[in-house]
């Protein structure tokens, strides 16, 4: 979890319960989907298909450049005949940077999902701008402006830093993989002379290229965040969002600095250990960096969130509004992690009340499959198809009273342990989205503005 947990007491900023239903209804930026769509895989059924953005990234990818380092032994003791030790060396050296490429390629798949989702998402807001036009309605440009702005810093995390880095540098594992292992066969020339190629430069080149592409995009991720800092310093003074949106704008930065300095580093130490053991000194600083940044990134950083809908005409009100409910409701479940429906629900024993909440907070993908993973339930309520099952909120609404306790009770479930993630991923997502509003909406009224941030 975030460091925001740090923040002062923010009591005084949870709903009453009688007002929750008021705000349930308010716009919302978060507008998941009504169904969800199952297809049957062997015994279980399973989502038809990814509906939200992921944080999917491995940890094992964090590890990478323990792979550019595979090849230690080879480079270190280049000579004939190959001691026997470092024969086993060179064996565990390039066994290790074959398996740490198994990483990079599952990772790239999972980052290809995303991807695709939200080249579809952005150029379905692309094409609401089109209809709406500057002059038709000022607060819906804004808003699909805005949700541009946001996947733009999305696609280029996952092209670069993650497609990107699996491509490279999984190729590059895989080339100092198979060069380590020829070293083993030194003896003969061929074989020694393509090993030094393959677990040098060939191997090497293209990690020092990437890291040249990852270094600008750390320029352009920490200047981001920078912009997103000098925006929320001009109007949100002495509110939790404030509070809240510089401590990210700190995270994201320290990320980006991190993360800029070792791409660099790495390329350096790379190119540097093809001829010389210090390069590996480097490396070691590289390795420890790396799977630091890696951390960062998926517990600090990241988030999940629904692909868009159509646009509600957001505002910096509507998104401070919604930044202190979800507080608010994080703070409830940090103090009264049992029962949580009694405690955001206005009638917790009306399914349909309990259905609205989890539909409103995102929560409804993970609410159904809990649902049918309890065959017995999910017989009485579904039938149980043979291929396709599609579950929405509206069916669920009018259910058997006599169904109501176990369906409450899963989602007490749901809340109580999918819930703390969600909403934190949820709030990063709010920060994320008033920063660049902010930013955005000064430079259209100001010359202290985005252009002025972009200028430092």
């Amino acid at each position: 979890m975030d460091s925001e947990r740090s923040l002062p007491d923010v009591s005084t900023k949870i709903l009453e319960k009688s007002g929750r239903e008021g705000e349930l209804k308010s716009p919302r930026l978060v507008l998941a989907s009504e169904s969800v769509a199952f297809i049957k895989r062997g015994a279980r059924y399973v989502p038809a298909k990814q509906c939200k953005l992921k944080n999917s990234l491995l940890a094992g990818v964090g590890f990478l450049e323990l792979a550019n380092a595979g090849d230690f032994a080879a480079n270190v003791w280049n000579q004939l005949p190959v001691p026997r030790y470092v024969v086993a060396l060179m064996a565990v050296g390039g066994t290790l940077a074959l398996s740490l490429s198994y990483f990079a390629f599952k990772d790239s798949k999972l980052s290809w999902r995303n991807l695709h989702l939200l080249r579809k998402e952005r150029h379905d807001l692309q094409r609401q701008k089109t209809q709406h036009g500057p002059v038709k309605d000022e607060q819906i440009v804004r808003d699909l402006d805005t949700r541009l702005d946001v996947s733009f810093r999305e696609i280029g995390t996952e092209l670069i830093g993650r497609i990107g880095m699996d491509i490279f540098m999984g190729s590059g594992a895989v080339v100092i993989g198979i060069g380590t292992f020829m070293a083993i066969g030194g003896a003969n020339p061929r074989v020694w002379h393509a090993s030094n190629l393959l677990s040098g430069y060939v191997g090497n080149v293209p990690l020092a290229l990437y890291a040249l592409i990852n270094a600008a995009w750390a320029v352009y991720v920490w200047m981001k965040a920078h912009q997103h800092g000098v925006a929320g310093a001009k109007v949100l003074h002495g509110e939790v969002p404030a509070a809240l949106l510089k401590r990210r704008v700190r995270t994201v930065q320290m990320y980006a600095a991190i993360n800029g300095v070792t791409s660099i580093l790495g390329g350096a130490g790379s190119l540097i250990s093809a001829t010389m053991w210090w390069g590996y000194m480097i490396l070691i600083v590289v390795i420890i960096s790396s799977a630091s940044c890696n951390y960062i990134w998926r517990r600090k950083i990241a988030y999940e969130r629904p692909f868009g809908r159509d646009p509600i005409g957001m505002t910096q009100e509507s998104l401070v509004r919604e930044l202190e409910f979800v507080v608010s409701v994080q703070q409830i479940l940090k103090e009264t992690p049992s029962k949580p429906l009694h405690r955001h629900v206005l009638d917790p024993l009306s399914i349909t009340s309990v259905v609205e909440f989890i539909l409103y907070n995102d929560l409804f993908e993970d609410f159904c499959v809990r649902l049918v993973q309890d065959t017995q339930l999910a017989t009485a309520l579904f039938g149980i198809p043979e291929k396709d099952l599609t579950i929405d909120s509206q069916s669920l609404s009018m259910v058997d009273k006599v169904y109501a306790p176990r369906i409450l009770e899963i989602a007490d479930i749901c809340i109580r342990e999918t819930g703390p993630m969600l909403f934190q991923y949820r709030k990063r997502y709010l920060l994320e989205t008033l920063g660049c509003y902010m930013c955005l909406s000064q430079a259209g009224t100001s010359k202290t503005t985005l252009d002025t941030c972009s200028k430092v």
